[in-house]
């Protein structure tokens, strides 16, 4: 059962974003459902619902209850089904002002029953059982709803004479376009990166390993930013490559020589930021100063493309051309991405892509170089870095970003 309750607090004390953008974004979501014939949209993702109304909780990873469910009628006020006890959680993050409480969401009974119970809502909103539902899915940024698969089984059974559309689009078309809140943000989040570098330089010793150097950026991340992400980081004398993963105690201590690869991963309000960084162990070699150089020039040629109406393919194939001309191969089929409340956001600048460029986005441009020893066994050397560029009328604006020209620890 959905109880229907009244605000208790009439404005949310710890609202991430003020009540304009709030109104803002459910006002470009509904023009995206008219153009798209959608009379409701059902959404079960945890990001998507922080998007729209600023929910936040800590209770997405277990599955023994669903925190939160957001429908919006293309022309009523959106409805949030949440467990009763988070009632608070609702009117202290959020504007939302037609709140449903599923009473006793721990009991496997009911928690299986929510899904039929949301139909039924989405129903009332529709004025029938018919009409046109969207739901997290489609083609574009792997979009889903995380619920067991029986849920989503007896979600749709429960609406039967309803058309389920995938909205995946509609929900990326305004998610994509960043408000000035969000850029502040994600700058801010950028800049806790570039701090956590300076410190590293300033402080490295002799003797750290991977876990000493991602454990030294965690605890600095958590002075200059929200939260983190543990950061990635590798170093070249793994005894396996592994590519983007967090730091850990392999036991083997960073020598002279040998490269590290690190991609803090600071939250501001829950959206990302970083500055994707190679460091050289002691002073680098004239040979590491010249790959080093031209995958600089590769991020700093994709920036100078990047422009409303250029594909994200051609961005791509710009820094494939940059580094062939400096005689490096670059095996990746990705040079970087959309970034906002997820680090890896549509779109993709990625081989063949036809995404169009449009201006208040925010992406990643990045390329990497991975360089191994005989059969793939180590040294495990890593040339490269992400910077995060923001979309204007004509052209973009770079995020501050780490100085290339400093690239060495301990030397």
């Amino acid at each position: 059962m959905l109880n229907k309750v009244e605000r208790l607090c009439d404005q949310p004390p710890y609202a991430d974003f003020p009540r304009p953008e709030y109104d803002h974004r459910i006002q470009r979501i509904k023009e995206e459902m008219a153009d798209a014939n959608l009379d409701v949209l059902v959404m079960w993702d945890e990001l998507n619902i922080r998007y729209f109304t600023g929910f936040y909780s800590n209770h997405w990873p277990p599955i023994t209850v669903c925190p939160a469910v957001l429908l919006i009628a293309v022309d009523k006020e959106p409805v949030m089904v949440v467990p009763d006890f988070f009632q608070g959680v609702v009117e202290g993050y959020t504007f939302i002002k037609d709140i449903r409480c599923h009473n006793e969401p721990h009991v496997t009974s009911h928690l299986r029953e929510l899904p039929k119970l949301v139909a039924g809502l989405a129903k009332e909103l529709m004025g029938g059982a018919s009409g046109r539902v969207g739901i997290e899915g489609g083609l574009t940024g792997g979009m889903t709803i995380p619920r067991p698969l029986n849920d989503i089984d007896a979600f749709r059974e429960s609406l039967p004479d309803a058309e389920l559309v995938y909205a995946a689009d509609q929900i990326w078309n305004v998610r994509m376009i960043k408000s000035n809140m969000e850029v502040d943000a994600i700058r801010l989040a950028c800049e806790a990166s570039i701090k956590s570098f300076h410190d590293l330089v300033a402080d490295f010793e002799w003797g750290w390993d991977e876990k000493d150097v991602g454990l030294y950026i965690r605890k600095k991340l958590l002075e200059y930013a929200d939260d983190c992400k543990p950061n990635l980081c590798m170093g070249s004398r793994r005894q396996v490559f592994m590519a983007d993963i967090p730091a850990w105690d392999d036991g083997i201590p960073l020598m002279p020589g040998d490269r590290i690869v690190l991609e803090p991963l600071p939250e501001v309000k829950g959206y990302w930021g970083s500055s994707g960084r190679t460091f050289q162990l002691g002073p680098p070699t004239e040979a590491s100063q010249h790959k080093t150089q031209i995958m600089d020039r590769g991020r700093q040629v994709a920036a100078e493309v990047t422009k409303p109406g250029v594909t994200t393919g051609e961005i791509m194939d710009a820094i494939i051309d940059t580094l062939t001309e400096g005689g490096l191969h670059c095996s990746l089929d990705q040079g970087g991405h959309g970034v906002g409340l997820c680090g890896q956001e549509p779109p993709a600048i990625a081989l063949g892509e036809k995404y169009v460029v449009k201006p208040g986005m925010v992406l990643a441009v990045e390329c990497w170089m991975f360089e191994t020893g005989e059969n793939f066994q180590p040294p495990f050397n890593v040339y490269g870095g992400e910077d995060y560029v923001y979309v204007t009328e004509e052209g973009c604006d770079i995020f501050p970003a780490f100085p290339t020209d400093i690239v060495s620890l301990g030397a």
